[in-house]
């Protein structure tokens, strides 16, 4: 008892040093009095058995204080922590230990991270995450702070700590182990973790919801990046409902609100980014399933395939797993079959009604112009919240990314658009956003190279207005007679010897003569857009090229 009292003194000097950090013998002291503490906890620790776990937590306590507080390297600091939680470790889920163990780990696996010792980090974040079921089975109410051990009182006299403590320091190391997980390149296992330690702080309501919200919205666009775009949107519209929310409730508070107005306004600002990004990668999706579908379907027909007529294949039931592989990132090392992945209930928030808010969210894949008139809509509606903050002349790289975005856009909805007029007038919207563009950027230095990608762009927009305009006329000119080689080469032949009808064959002659050189004009269009797309993109990217045989280049 008496070794309790002197510890109890001593540990009261600490604190006070510890406190006031203009002393100029601050750290001699602190130092002093730490020495003093170990030596004393080591006689209490051989002198009292059943003393001595509590004297390894009281130590361990010192260990961390030490490392945070004492001009030591980070491979010093590392030293005495690994020290502290090896022996620990054994004791890890007493009442007297368990937080101080979990502090100290917490700590070392952030220096281990430091000095690059990632494999290391991992594997004692690993190790511990065994314990986290043990630690929920138990009662969570009957651990103890190390720094209430300090004190003369035995241990059933000691108050018990709020058991949030312990849960947000688990919540911690799953946030590093995601951390971890995405330094390997791991993405499944970043985004389980980084969803876990987001899903724990929502329950608990941990930090402010603003921060809650960005974190999440950015793990919803990396969700985006791989192609999964059920998280996504689950992600998107959570962080979306809690910036409401928390929106709407600081509006109640006059003064509060004029405060974080501007805050709200960049947040909102960084989630239209997400949303923008959301529904550009599912217009992407969708047409590369049906462009892959349409091409197939054709490569196993043969070459009798009629390129000529009229695309018609939105309306073409598909089912939503064909491509879920071939569109699913590569995101490195990591690999697992198809049966590995996690189902989408593993990704949600279950404290969280978001059913309303994701009804209004287009999810499956576009097979047709109204459905694609409902996500450009809905991914309009965001992209123009980015386009009315920023402006050329103060963000010019961001106001050029959204007229790009808005190109694209407008490029997306063209391609689902089965009426030629239709088709027109979106792609002359899309060429007037370029070309507005194009005429800011010509005033501007060291822009060279994005004014070539949207001078690129303008030519291919020229191509598919050319296009959409010889496919109307080849479609007016088909509902007149068009010359049958096959079947009509006598009576043309013989009617070349009748004056009588000498009209009517110059007309049938002239009808062909202007359907062939129509003909040509297509292969040439089809040949020009080739030459704007050698840089990397295979596939046809309009329903007007589509419409052009490209069996024609090898016949003509």
């Amino acid at each position: 008892m008496d070794t309790l009292i002197k510890i109890s003194n001593v540990f009261d000097s600490v604190k006070k040093t510890v406190k006031d950090k203009n002393t100029s013998n601050r750290l001699q002291s602190l130092k002093k009095d730490i020495l003093l503490l170990q030596s004393e906890l080591l006689i209490l620790g051989k002198e009292n058995h059943g003393m001595y776990v509590r004297s390894l937590a009281m130590e361990g306590y010192l260990a961390l204080l030490s490392a945070k507080t004492m001009p030591l390297s980070l491979t010093e600091k590392k030293n005495i922590l690994t020290v502290a939680f090896d022996k620990l470790k054994q004791h890890a889920l007493r009442e007297e230990s368990l937080f101080i163990f979990l502090r100290i780990q917490n700590l070392l696996c952030y220096f281990l991270i430091q000095l690059d010792e990632i494999n290391q980090a991992k594997d004692i974040l690993e190790s511990i995450e065994e314990m986290y079921d043990n630690i929920s089975k138990s009662k969570s109410d009957i651990y103890i702070d190390a720094e209430d051990l300090f004190t003369s009182e035995p241990i059933c006299n000691i108050k018990r700590m709020n058991p949030e403590k312990i849960d947000k320091l688990i919540t911690n190391n799953v946030q590093m182990l995601a951390f971890l997980y995405n330094k390997l390149n791991l993405s499944q296992k970043y985004t389980l973790y980084n969803h876990t330690a987001l899903r724990r702080q929502l329950e608990m309501k941990e930090g402010t919801p603003q921060d809650w919200a960005l974190r999440t919205a950015r793990l919803g666009n990396y969700f985006t990046y791989l192609n999964q775009l059920g998280n996504a949107r689950h992600h998107l519209c959570a962080a979306y409902h809690i910036l409401r929310t928390c929106h709407d409730n600081c509006k109640l508070m006059p003064e509060e609100f004029v405060l974080q107005k501007a805050d709200f306004e960049m947040h909102f600002l960084e989630l239209s980014h997400h949303w923008v990004k959301y529904g550009l990668s599912l217009f992407k999706l969708s047409r590369k399933k049906i462009l892959t579908r349409f091409f197939s379907q054709h490569a196993s027909g043969g070459s009798g395939a009629d390129l000529w007529k009229s695309v018609d294949f939105l309306n073409e039931n598909f089912d939503g797993t064909e491509t879920d592989k071939e569109n699913s990132k590569d995101s490195g090392s990591e690999k697992y079959d198809k049966g590995d992945c996690l189902s989408e209930k593993v990704y949600s928030f279950p404290s969280l009604d978001l059913t309303d808010i994701e009804k209004k969210v287009p999810l499956e894949i576009i097979r047709n112009a109204d459905e694609a008139r409902k996500l450009f809509s809905f991914t309009h509606k965001w992209l123009k919240r980015a386009e009315n903050y920023y402006d050329f002349e103060h963000y010019s790289a961001q106001y050029i990314s959204c007229s790009l975005q808005l190109a694209e856009l407008y490029e997306h909805l063209a391609f689902f658009e089965k009426n030629i007029d239709n088709q027109y007038n979106i792609q002359k919207r899309r060429a007037d956003v370029l070309e507005t563009l194009n005429s800011l950027l010509k005033n501007c230095d060291n822009v060279m190279s994005i004014q070539i990608d949207v001078i690129k762009e303008l030519s291919q927009v020229q191509l598919e207005l050319m296009a959409l305009n010889l496919q109307k006329l080849w479609r007016e000119e088909s509902q007149t007679n068009i010359l049958n080689l096959d079947t009509d080469t006598d009576s043309i032949i013989n009617s070349l010897h009748s004056e009588s009808n000498k009209t009517l064959t110059e007309k049938t002659l002239n009808t062909s003569s202007k359907n062939i050189f129509l003909r040509k004009m297509a292969a040439t269009t089809s040949i020009n857009g080739k030459l704007f797309r050698l840089s990397g993109q295979i596939d046809p990217r309009t329903p007007s090229e589509l419409s052009f045989d490209y069996e024609l280049l090898r016949n003509s």
